[in-house]
């Protein structure tokens, strides 16, 4: 029997270290990630090391979720922080927790659009803080829920301003609800609140009639005149008759028919007067200036063009109007829109 001499074993003893090593380097400083787009990463409030390597494995392609969670560990990263992170191809494990552990990206931001309703609005959440989607939209429908911050479940849409803002990814619903009533009560300086006293509205009552004018139209140019005509008809005691909120009552989109003017709601406008009970989306920021600085005119009636460009032809009786109404509603059985 042949025996290896100290040379050879040492050569052997190098020979594994030095394939440990290729292997180690292979393992933490070679190409992890096989996806080939970017992908973001939204690291969970309460995640363990062993989700977060789940997660970016399926989404992203983490070719070694084991020995990331074997590293990261080692390195003093075991519990994950809320964040978010973009892993794409060519990034390796060492640079992927250290880019962890620097936490960089502990902020989100959030973009709160005009016409989103408590369903959107609670997803949108849901998607970037730690939100649970199905609990935001209860307490939204809920009459109580919201009542301790001035706003019920008919005007919450009032207490969310759109605009983007930047919020901690970790950030659950107190802080969020927190964070939007400062931002209400700083959106409602005292210049806005004049102009609302001029037109003879509340805050909550501007933001109602912004939320129709929102989904009155798509052109923020006619706004101020689109507020001018409900402004009008309020002063004169005239139903608003505005068809969005019939649409609101109705439960879905589409074409309003006479059949859908008798809906019983609080929320239908053709049957009673004033503004509906609360706001029927939040509205965007150029509807609610319009309300609050509409350029004054006659006109109490307005209907969608007959050519379909988006825009509105605008009347002051209701000969005119009928018969703007009447082109439009020629246009559409034309096109066969139901």
């Amino acid at each position: 029997m042949k025996r290896f001499g100290k040379k050879t074993w040492l050569w052997a003893v190098l020979g594994v270290f030095v394939a440990a090593v290729f292997v180690l380097s292979y393992l933490i400083a070679g190409n992890a990630i096989s996806g080939k787009e970017p992908v973001k990463i939204r690291i969970r409030k309460g995640w363990s090391l062993r989700q977060l390597a789940d997660s970016m494995s399926e989404k992203a392609g983490l070719k070694h979720p084991g020995v990331f969670v074997f590293f990261a560990e080692k390195a003093g990263y075991s519990i994950p922080k809320p964040c978010t992170i973009i892993l794409s191809y060519g990034d390796n494990i060492y640079g992927i927790i250290r880019e962890l552990k620097a936490n960089r990206n502990q902020t989100v931001n959030v973009t709160i659009q005009g016409s989103m309703d408590a369903e959107s609005i609670s997803k949108l959440f849901a998607s970037r803080l730690e939100v649970d989607a199905d609990s935001f939209l209860a307490m939204l429908k809920s009459p109580a829920a919201l009542k301790s911050y001035g706003f019920n479940d008919t005007t919450w849409a009032a207490l969310f301003i759109p605009n983007t803002y930047n919020l901690y990814a970790s950030t659950e619903t107190p802080e969020l609800l927190k964070r939007m009533v400062k931002e209400y009560d700083d959106f409602w300086n005292s210049k806005r609140i004049q102009r609302s006293i001029i037109q003879r509205l509340t805050s909550k009552e501007v933001i109602t009639l912004a939320s129709i004018v929102t989904k009155e139209s798509n052109k923020t140019d006619e706004y101020e005149k689109i507020a001018g005509v409900y402004l009008n008809r309020l002063r004169k005691g005239m139903l608003l008759q505005a068809d969005p909120t019939v649409v609101f009552a109705r439960g879905k989109a589409g074409r309003v028919w006479a059949s859908d003017l008798a809906i019983q709601s609080p929320y239908n406008t053709y049957i009673h007067p004033g503004l509906p009970p609360g706001p029927i989306c939040i509205p965007n920021l150029q509807s609610i200036e319009a309300v609050l600085n509409y350029k004054q005119h006659n006109y109490l009636y307005f209907c969608a063009k007959s050519d379909f460009s988006g825009y509105h032809d605008f009347a002051i009786n209701l000969a005119d109007h009928n018969r703007n109404a009447a082109a439009f509603h020629r246009a559409m059985n034309e096109r066969g829109i139901k």
